[in-house]
């Protein structure tokens, strides 16, 4: 009886497959650096361009608050009172601040940080305006020599509108970073989704292996169980 033996021609399914398995190996790894690196580009832009925003935004919020508050303790009467008094370098004092936080104002409308928050803006826009009018008029008084309805006009007009400003600055704030939390959450959902899809891409060759492993083992346990049971019927 000859002895069974396996030639080149059995062999060369094998190593065939092999190859395209090899190939498709290295097809899903290409692909998966690819999907990586547009990830991770596509989410630094993201983040960028949210930085870009809500960073200065609220830097120029922190400024302008910081000029108002300069120019609204520029109206002291204290400034105007006193042995060391100086009304004309009082006067002074009052015009650069108001003239400093109208500019620092008008060129935050400008950036555009705050285009998200449109309402938020108009806001600010109104309150600021009133502020400036309520410390044109208390300067102009003092420049008349009329201490005392300065002093009124401060404190019956100038205060509240200087409090409703503030209130205007500290929600255009919290807006700007409602908004960003927002982004922020939904750039981590769309990662994680991305995230998963890469995992998945990446994880197919385990996937088959382990089927392989499934068939493989079922095959071998079929066999057995075919030649036990043909070995069965063969005794006597």
């Amino acid at each position: 009886m000859a002895r069974p033996y396996s030639s080149t021609n059995d062999q060369a399914p094998t190593l065939r497959n092999l190859k395209v398995l090899v190939a498709l190996l290295v097809v899903s790894n290409i692909l998966v650096g690819v999907l990586g690196g547009y990830l991770l580009r596509a989410v630094d832009k993201r983040y960028s361009d949210l930085l870009d925003r809500s960073v200065p935004a609220l830097n120029d919020l922190r400024e302008l608050m910081t000029d108002t508050v300069a120019a609204m303790h520029s109206t002291n009467p204290r400034n105007f009172s006193g042995p060391d008094a100086n009304t004309p370098a009082a006067l002074l004092g009052i015009q650069v601040s108001l003239r400093t936080a109208e500019k620092f104002r008008k060129e935050l409308f400008e950036t555009g940080n705050l285009k998200e928050e449109p309402k938020e803006q108009a806001a600010l826009r109104q309150t600021g305006d009133d502020f400036s009018a309520a410390v044109t008029e208390v300067m102009e008084a003092y420049a008349a020599g009329k201490r005392a309805d300065a002093v009124r006009i401060r404190e019956e007009k100038l205060l509240p509108c200087f409090d409703r400003h503030m209130a205007a600055i500290g929600r255009a704030a919290d807006a700007v970073e409602s908004v960003s939390l927002g982004v922020s959450k939904d750039f981590t959902d769309r990662t994680n989704r991305l995230t998963r899809i890469v995992v998945g891409v990446a994880s197919w060759p385990v996937i088959m292996l382990f089927a392989l492993l499934v068939l493989t083992a079922g095959f071998v346990i079929a066999m057995m169980i075919a030649f036990r049971g043909k070995d069965l019927a063969d005794t006597p």
